[in-house]
């Protein structure tokens, strides 16, 4: 059994990350798992969350905005619609979405438009989380970039 596995993370735009992992943790439709080297194969749909994963023991974070993972024998393929590095996520804009989009969640009747927003916040959730972990690795002096 190999010591990592190689992590791909592809979005229609581009391939956002892709190289080997020691362990990856997302955050399913039905929970959380981490995959390590070895696990049995699996397709999962994604919910809207942070994704973490190892390199070289210091670990990383992506936001992850829905999508599906496959995890074969010696790689793991998260195809999303929306993935971030956290070094990549503008924290201020994520704020100034999550701001907009409480203050307009509130005049929302429709339920289609309060599903939206609903969805809009959990995006902007997401990207502030993935950047604040990124801050706080970076005030530790991990992380490897």
């Amino acid at each position: 059994m190999a010591n990592t596995l190689n992590l791909k993370i592809i979005t229609p735009d581009r391939i956002v990350y892709e190289n080997p992992v020691e362990q990856i943790t997302a955050v399913a439709r039905d929970g959380e798992l981490t995959i390590l080297p070895g696990h049995e194969p699996l397709v999962t749909t994604l919910g809207i969350d942070v994704m973490r994963f190892k390199v070289r023991g210091e670990e990383e974070v992506a936001a992850v905005i829905g999508g599906i993972m496959e995890v074969g024998t010696s790689e793991v393929t998260i195809m999303s619609d929306v993935a971030e590095l956290d070094v990549e996520i503008d924290e201020a804009r994520a704020k100034q979405a999550k701001e907009r989009v409480e203050a307009e969640k509130t005049q929302r009747t429709d339920k289609i438009d309060v599903y939206a927003s609903e969805l809009a916040l959990s995006r902007a959730m997401a990207r502030l989380k993935a950047a604040e972990l990124g801050k706080l690795r970076k005030q530790r002096g991990g992380g490897i970039r």
